[in-house]
């Protein structure tokens, strides 16, 4: 524009879902964000539907100030990085201390069926700044999370919230899995190298299965309701720029144990956490290294830098997130969650996994006291597991690191630009492992890697 004011216009991917409620939701989100002082784009205008005259969705916004954290990464200077840190977990305070009183996402009210709407704040809240104006204006709706509208999902008859507790939340989330699973599950055989683990084409009632003893542990999974940490938290989706928090769309407002967790930009990059509170420093050797090593060894002290003020920080101004993060079974709460929610592919050992430990830390769940586990597995099944898992985990390692090599994310995308390199590498490395398996376990190898190697072209299913 002539006064030099900038704007953008975000219109959603033809396959990105739910178009109409992400769209919705992520323009209500940033208004209820901008009304709470948070550093947000402002909205414009938008349009949630393809009845305007732009027959699409589509959200304007100004234009972020700024530069993106990724851009000047390596250049930051320790001070640079400290008000990084703080200003993030500031943001961070204020996204938990608000007093959502459902889990979904959230919306106008002028966007979404009554019958779809639950309060916005809890009732002993809408007294407060700004609580009248807000209560009027927004509602939690239906969940914006791609994965319960993904593909033919957006067809079946489950619950998409809002949800008034964390349970009927959770069985959601495997309710929706296994619908899709009984109706359009078929037998799979996994991919190289994980089909030498499990052999065969795999039966999707075993993910049924599995997924049914998910569900008989939903009751038990997070504290009761009322506790701090099961309170709906709403939470960026991801770590980005922070003069201005962009990309809102999918935001969902969740358990607090399970919106809980250290952003990707100040994840600790050690596999241990450390037991005090000492500022990280660069190795003693460093002034003796040189080339890729010292790159390395910089890199690694910049993330231990960015993890540390996080940690402190939060247990500074974020104790509400402080309290979830110490909770000795976060992870694992997180994991089965997170793996019930996922659609079936073949592989049933990551979830089996993840239900035989919360059935072992059975004790330690809340209100479990005199309270026999309903999920159980004996100990000759465990043992021939985690014999499977150890080789599982293995050969995760080994394609992720095939993965990172060739810059491809996990569901196969390859940027335009590193395309063509890509595919001549795949095309070596998978000649080289068939070179490698000839004479081997009577050439079973080749049929293995011939039959599901893991970049090879395959039929999507939704």
């Amino acid at each position: 524009m002539e006064d030099g004011f900038q704007a953008i216009a975000k219109m959603p991917y033809r396959v990105a879902l739910p178009k109409y409620y992400a769209t919705a939701s992520e323009a209500a989100t940033l208004e209820l964000l901008r009304m709470k002082s948070m550093p947000v784009p402002k909205v414009l205008g938008y349009s949630a539907s393809t009845d305007k005259p732009a027959g699409v969705e589509y959200i304007i916004m100004e234009k972020a100030q700024g530069v993106q954290v990724k851009e000047q990464w390596v250049s930051m200077t320790k001070q640079q990085r400290h008000k990084l840190a703080s200003s993030f977990v500031e943001i961070e305070k204020t996204l938990f201390s608000l007093p959502f009183s459902s889990i979904g996402s959230v919306h106008f009210k002028s966007d979404i069926p009554a019958e779809l709407q639950a309060p916005l704040q809890a009732v002993s809240c809408q007294g407060q700044e700004h609580g009248q104006d807000i209560s009027d204006k927004f509602c939690i709706g239906p969940i914006a999370d791609y994965m319960f509208w993904y593909g033919k999902r957006a067809g079946l008859d489950i619950s998409r919230g809002p949800w008034n507790d964390s349970t009927s939340y959770l069985r959601s989330i495997a309710d929706k899995e296994m619908k899709w699973t009984q109706q359009y599950g078929k037998p799979l055989e996994l991919r190289f190298p994980h089909n030498d683990v499990l052999t065969g084409k795999q039966s999707p009632d075993r993910y049924v299965d599995l997924l049914s003893k998910y569900l008989a542990l939903t009751p038990y999974l997070l504290p009761r309701e009322g506790s701090e940490l099961n309170s709906p938290t709403l939470r960026h989706p991801a770590s980005c720029e922070i003069t201005r928090l962009i990309d809102w769309q999918h935001t969902i407002i969740q358990p607090s144990l399970l919106a809980a967790g250290y952003p990707r930009a100040f994840e600790n990059p050690d596999t241990d956490e450390p037991l005090d509170l000492k500022e990280p420093t660069l190795p003693p050797e460093y002034d003796s290294l040189e080339g890729d090593e010292k790159a390395e060894a910089d890199e690694l002290y910049r993330r231990m830098l960015m993890f540390h003020y996080y940690r402190i920080y939060t247990g500074v101004f974020n104790k509400l997130h402080l309290h979830a993060l110490r909770d000795p079974l976060l992870n694992p709460r997180k994991h089965l969650v997170d793996r019930a929610g996922r659609q079936w592919s073949g592989n049933t050992i990551t979830l089996k996994g993840a239900l035989i430990r919360m059935a072992d830390y059975w004790d330690q769940l809340p209100e479990t006291k005199g309270i026999e586990c309903p999920v159980k597995f004996n100990i000759s099944e465990i043992n021939e597991f985690l014999k499977q898992e150890e080789m599982w985990l293995c050969f995760n390692a080994v394609v992720n690191h095939w993965r990172d090599e060739l810059c491809i994310s996990e569901d196969g995308w390859v940027s335009d630009g590193n395309y063509e390199s890509a595919m001549k590498v795949i095309q070596g490395l998978k000649q080289d492992m068939l070179s490698k398996a000839e004479g081997d376990q009577e050439d079973i190898d080749i049929v293995l890697i011939n039959k599901g190697w893991p970049f090879d072209d395959h039929e999507e299913i939704d």
